[in-house]
């Protein structure tokens, strides 16, 4: 069968979509997708918490999760990310020194607790940092890093009261800031809430620097000052390479790992509704990108193999510059709009012989390209989500059709 030619078995929705998917809804991954991460991670429920969920290294598609926005409780869809891991350690207790050596060092500061409803939903201790007036800081252990390397710094936190608190983040090696804690810079933490705000509102603080040249220790510092006073809550530091906090990962004595996640559907499941010899498609994908990437490809089409390996036939990508892409082997479709971090785009990328588009909307900005190509000569046997283990997003939607929908129809889907 070729084309848009008579498929008797598949079953079509009323816009001719052979399978539609809408990860905001689901309260567990669809069965038909193969899913695997070999540790434990965590993610926002639909109570605003952040909660841990298992390893799913037997392939159980029950530990996917499904992520929620911590303020508006709105459900942004399945979480896939890359591996990463927490460089801080004692991530939640910020404690002052601890038998096997590691500590973070209160200097001009009281350094307390407060029982308080945590960022994770239990009932204890948050670490109080507080002073009455004047210059004083509160560090971690420092911190092995490598030069001239992309990092996030992030934690939550809670103004309890004081009209003063900032972080930042101090080169040991060069010493000198690498994020100041000026009182005009957005790391001014007591703007969360106003200064004297004493509600149960969390707010993960985050921002990203690169380390300098000859840098190979940091100080992460979650409040420090210089004037005013400071009562702050503070809890899970953490610190990890890239542009862009990922999802929480405690940490003890010793750092802590997220494995990578990996999504696919293949066999019979997969040409239910992309039958074998079909030479045309249109995908449609929402949803959004948690860090800048190195070059992630949310999505593929795989044309050998199975279990999630094989040569790429296609593929959905936001390369560098955040700029979101297609590529079917033969032409890279480039859209000139860009996939803003934490805003939720829709893209269409529809391929047949000779003819191609990607139609991609970003909030308010449209935009589409098309060309003429090759189009599909070898069938395709999978689709695969994080085939680089690298990708950071979230998957709102996902819809597909065995034929190349018509230019305003794909346009409509996007605006």
């Amino acid at each position: 069968m070729k084309g848009n030619a008579y498929v008797p078995f598949m079953l079509r929705r009323g816009d001719g979509s052979t399978l539609s998917l809408d990860f905001t809804a689901m309260g567990s991954l669809d069965s038909r997708f193969t899913f695997t991460r070999s540790t434990t991670a965590t993610f926002i429920n639909s109570s605003g918490y952040v909660e841990s969920i298992g390893a799913a290294a037997s392939n159980d598609p029950t530990k996917a999760r499904f992520d929620y926005d911590p303020t508006t409780l709105t459900p942004r869809g399945l979480l896939l990310e890359g591996s990463a891991t927490n460089l801080a350690l004692r991530s939640d207790d910020f404690n002052t020194t601890f038998t096997d050596g590691t500590q973070w060092a209160p200097s001009g500061y009281t350094a307390g607790t407060l029982s308080t409803t945590l960022p994770d939903g239990t009932t204890g201790n948050a670490r109080r940092i507080s002073v009455a007036s004047g210059s004083g800081s509160f560090r971690s252990q420092a911190i092995t890093v490598t030069a001239n390397t992309a990092y996030t710094w992030s934690f939550w936190a809670r103004n309890n009261g004081g009209s003063q608190a900032r972080y930042r983040v101090f080169n040991v090696s060069g010493s000198a800031n690498i994020v100041d804690y000026t009182l005009s810079g957005s790391n001014y933490v007591s703007s969360i809430g106003g200064a004297g705000n004493t509600s149960s509102t969390w707010v993960r603080v985050s921002v990203s620097f690169t380390t300098p040249a000859l840098c190979t220790s940091v100080f992460v510092y979650p409040s420090s000052s210089d004037s005013g006073t400071v009562d702050l809550l503070v809890w899970g530091a953490q610190l990890e390479t890239g542009s862009g906090a990922s999802s929480y990962i405690p940490t003890g004595a010793s750092q802590g790992q997220r494995a990578s996640e990996f999504m696919y559907m293949d066999g019979t499941k997969f040409s239910a509704w992309w039958p074998s010899g079909q030479s045309e498609y249109s995908v449609y994908f929402a949803g959004d990108i948690t860090r800048t990437p190195a070059t992630t490809q949310f999505m593929w089409l795989a044309r050998t193999g199975s279990g999630g390996t094989g040569a790429s036939l296609a593929r959905h990508f936001v390369t560098t510059a955040n700029s979101i892409r297609a590529n079917n082997t033969i032409n890279d479709l480039i859209s000139g709009v860009s996939a803003t971090v934490g805003t939720r785009f829709r893209s269409v990328f529809a391929v047949k012989s000779g003819d191609s588009a990607l139609y991609v909307n970003n909030g308010s900005t449209t935009n589409s390209v098309t060309a003429s190509d090759a189009g599909l000569t070898t069938t395709a046997a999978q689709i695969v989500f994080n085939p680089n283990s690298d990708v950071f997003q979230h998957i709102a939607a996902l819809k597909f059709w065995p034929t190349r929908l018509p230019n305003a129809t794909l346009q409509s889907l996007t605006t």
